[in-house]
């Protein structure tokens, strides 16, 4: 099943419309019309929203892996169908003769990570599972080696994905959480079995990992989420910490060494019906992860985010406070109301915001 069918499957699941289905995950009709026939790719940021939207994990969107974990038989199936695809005439032909070499019950084992998750089975296996999350160590323990040289054009980095796999990072890069997250993404493309191009890139010149409609890289960017910001210590935080800016702000920067938004982003994922991340610039949103709600596509001037347009900071600032849903929301109701926080850097200029419904 492809990702457009798996759109659709679950769009009728809920008996939703395509125009309902936009509307909650804040994309326009035609798109959706587009996915679900396959004359378009959604990107990476359509399919989080679009995963929201319909309740279920991108992991499922873009692979088709349910939530809970399938019998080690379907896994296996899955992974050597994944593998396959990306193997020559002549490979797929050995392929062939060996499992039918296998049918003999001669036994062998195959050395390769039979799981849902790749990042868990990293995490598991080559990680001391202290935060933050040391990239470097794990793609030393995979026998990754890793350089930094001036690439120009040809991106953040760049995985040489030989018997012996490089990373190369752009040594003009210098946030060092953006660096880190660029490795991440080529530890994926290394780990997870059926990446067989000889080379990945991380944001090529004029690119946007969020705007990418190829599977390898979404497949890759949600490995990198996982393996650096580990479910299992979401869990116990976003359950002991208050979810505010200046909390979360706190736990990316000591904890995960991850951007704010970055953490925001995987807030939303753990809890779809609770909160909502706006990120916006000069007036105009520039990206949105809504949860299960449809957001408005502009910003109320009425809101608290936009007196940092009316009035910007010098210095980074947080403002908040209770405002009206509808300010945010295309569905609210009269008298409901949300809590409304953001934070204004004046280095990058851009507004973070998060809602948080009652």
């Amino acid at each position: 099943m492809s990702v457009s069918e798996r759109i659709l499957k679950k769009r009728e699941q809920l008996g939703l419309s395509q125009t309902e289905l936009a509307k909650r995950a804040g994309l326009q009709p035609p798109a959706i019309s587009q996915y679900e026939s396959g004359l378009r790719s959604p990107s990476y940021e359509a399919l989080l929203k679009l995963s929201n939207a319909l309740n279920v994990t991108t992991d499922y969107l873009i692979s088709g892996k349910e939530v809970s974990e399938n019998v080690i038989n379907d896994q296996t199936i899955s992974l050597l169908l994944k593998i396959a695809q990306g193997l020559s005439v002549q490979d797929k032909d050995k392929l062939l003769e060996y499992a039918v070499f296998l049918s003999a019950d001669y036994p062998r084992n195959i050395p390769m990570p039979i799981e849902s998750d790749f990042a868990e089975w990293v995490l598991r296996n080559h990680s001391n599972g202290t935060l933050p999350i040391d990239v470097h160590q794990i793609a030393d323990k995979l026998n990754i080696l890793i350089y930094e040289d001036e690439l120009d054009e040809e991106g953040e980095g760049i995985l040489f994905n030989g018997s012996q796999k490089i990373i190369v990072l752009n040594s003009r890069i210098k946030n060092s959480q953006r660096k880190k997250f660029t490795t991440a993404i080529l530890i994926g493309h290394a780990v997870i079995p059926w990446h067989l191009k000889q080379k990945y890139y991380v944001r090529k010149s004029g690119s946007s990992t969020l705007l990418t409609e190829d599977i390898h890289e979404m497949e890759a960017q949600d490995f990198a989420a996982k393996l650096i910001m580990p479910q299992v210590h979401l869990n116990k935080d976003f359950i002991k910490t208050r979810a505010s800016i200046e909390s979360l702000k706190q736990l990316a920067l000591e904890k995960y060494d991850v951007s704010l938004f970055a953490l925001l982003n995987r807030l939303v994922e753990y809890a779809k019906d609770k909160y909502a991340v706006i990120q916006s610039e000069n007036g105009g949103i520039i990206k949105t992860y809504p949860g299960n709600r449809p957001l408005n596509p502009t910003i109320d001037l009425s809101s608290i985010t936009a007196t940092f347009f009316d009035n910007p900071s010098s210095t980074e600032e947080i403002r908040q406070g209770d405002v009206p849903a509808k300010y945010w929301f295309a569905d609210a109701q009269a008298d409901e109301v949300v809590h409304e926080e953001c934070i204004y850097n004046p280095e990058y200029g851009k507004v973070l915001t998060l809602i948080i419904r009652n």
